[in-house]
């Protein structure tokens, strides 16, 4: 076995439930919809009020800080009581405070609306995650793969149903995004007895596995979680401005290269997630990372070579795919570092270590209003590879998780 391996069988199988992972997997794009609203709107934000680069990346950061500094906590609740009708709560909050971004007349009440969306984002995550381990049985990456794929689903919908509307009806067609959160929220409802029985037969089948909290493992991984969320979000962030502003591609097709990584990251997701259920979850990141760093230079090339938008569009999509190997891998892996507190590892992996991430957005506005869009990628494709490096520390774990 190598230095990279893991033992990865169970002490029992477990099917699992693949109708609740398909629900938190659908109410995962409905959400994270809302996160990628955001980036999406600024180019007609820029356009419409006037913003700089900085203050408009400082809409991703406002969102950002709120879901991430809250999730933690969320997280910590929910390992002391049950909260599944967070979820449907959530999902309600989030398309709110997306909707009234394109709504608000200034640019205070625009921070105030990504705060709200924000909250909503952190109240969903750390529950969507625990009930996806519990409904996923043994296969534990497997399905948290198809609920982190639900979050890229919902990024690259959130582009493409967001642009036409914003085309068609102005800014105020944001508020069209309130819809898929009240449909979801009310079959979450329905279903809520379902999540109910999952955590019950998690607590019964998994509560005697031997555990324990390797706090120091978990924080190693929390460093490599908040660079490899500083490259995703600032891809998410600058990708269709670079499009746009240094290729001169339209608005579409600024958002269709954004619509080009995440679906890719998608499919990428889901094939990590199953890998990482066969072999090793850590050389899965580390292999996420090393693709990140290569593509991330490459669009960095790309765009300062002028290529058409086609080409930037391809390198996207191979960059998606690559920083999404390790989206649910990261997730799982933290809630194996602390088998007995995976709402705190829920809430950390997705939220405190994020905001990392997101506080980077603003300081690649500033370095693109000062050196061009392409020194972003390549800022973005240095934070990739101290990801990679600290990969290596990451320390061999798996244990059954108590709930």
């Amino acid at each position: 076995m190598s230095a990279f391996e893991e033992p990865l069988e169970e002490p029992q199988a477990d099917r699992g439930d693949r109708r609740g992972i398909a629900l938190l997997t659908v109410a995962h794009v409905a959400n994270d919809a809302n996160q990628s609203a955001i980036p999406s709107l600024l180019p007609f934000l820029i356009g419409h009020h006037g913003l700089s680069y900085a203050a408009a990346a400082s809409l991703v950061l406002a969102m950002n800080l709120s879901s991430s500094i809250v999730q933690p906590l969320f997280g910590h609740w929910s390992d002391r009581h049950s909260m599944a009708w967070v979820i449907p709560a959530a999902l309600l909050l989030a398309g709110a405070g997306a909707a009234s971004i394109g709504l608000a007349p200034t640019f205070p009440l625009m921070l105030l609306g990504a705060l709200i969306s924000g909250i909503g984002i952190a109240a969903f995550h750390p529950e969507g995650s625990r009930y996806s381990n519990y409904f996923a049985g043994a296969k534990r990456a497997s399905g948290m793969g198809w609920f982190t794929v639900g979050g890229y689903g919902g990024f690259a919908l959130g582009p493409a149903i967001v642009t036409p509307l914003l085309l068609r009806f102005g800014l105020h067609g944001t508020i069209f995004l309130v819809i898929p959160g009240l449909i979801l929220a009310g079959l979450i409802v329905r279903d809520l007895p379902r999540f109910e029985n999952a955590r019950a037969h998690a607590h019964a089948t998994r509560h005697n596995v031997a555990g324990t909290d390797d706090w120091r493992g978990f924080w190693t991984l929390s460093i490599v979680v908040a660079a490899r969320s500083t490259v995703f979000l600032g891809a998410v962030t600058f990708l269709p401005l670079l499009a746009i502003h240094v290729l001169r591609a339209s608005l579409g097709a600024g958002e269709a290269v954004l619509t080009a990584m995440l679906v890719c990251g998608a499919f990428g997701t889901v094939y990590g997630g199953s890998l990482a259920d066969r072999y090793s979850r850590r050389a899965i990141v580390t292999i996420s990372l090393a693709g990140a760093v290569v593509f991330g230079l490459g669009i960095a090339l790309l765009a300062s070579y002028h290529v058409p938008v086609v080409g930037l569009g391809i390198c996207a999509g191979l960059f998606g795919a690559s920083i999404g190997l390790s989206a649910g891998v990261i997730v799982v892996l933290g809630q194996e570092y602390l088998p007995h507190r995976i709402g705190i590892a829920s809430g950390v992996t997705l939220g405190l270590a994020v905001t990392i991430g997101g506080l980077f957005a603003p300081i690649f506005g500033a370095i693109g209003d000062r050196y061009g869009l392409a020194a972003i990628f390549e800022c973005i494709a240095a934070s990739a590879t101290l990801g990679f490096l600290c990969s290596f520390a990451m320390r061999p774990r798996r244990s059954t998780i108590s709930g």
